[in-house]
């Protein structure tokens, strides 16, 4: 269970950092509609970890 819990929490750190550097312009521009569902997968990801501790 420990591997599962540790790729989990590895899994959203991952993603944080992706969606952190999509919304920061680090791959590119990024339109208004875009920008809000990013903001939104943002914090659901930071939930995710939280809960994956």
């Amino acid at each position: 269970m420990f591997d599962q819990q540790n790729k989990d929490k590895n899994y959203w750190i991952d993603e944080i950092a992706f969606l952190e550097a999509r919304l920061n312009g680090s791959q590119g521009e990024i339109d208004h509609d875009d920008r809000a569902a990013c903001e939104e997968a943002l914090k659901a990801a930071k939930a995710n970890l939280a809960s994956s501790r």
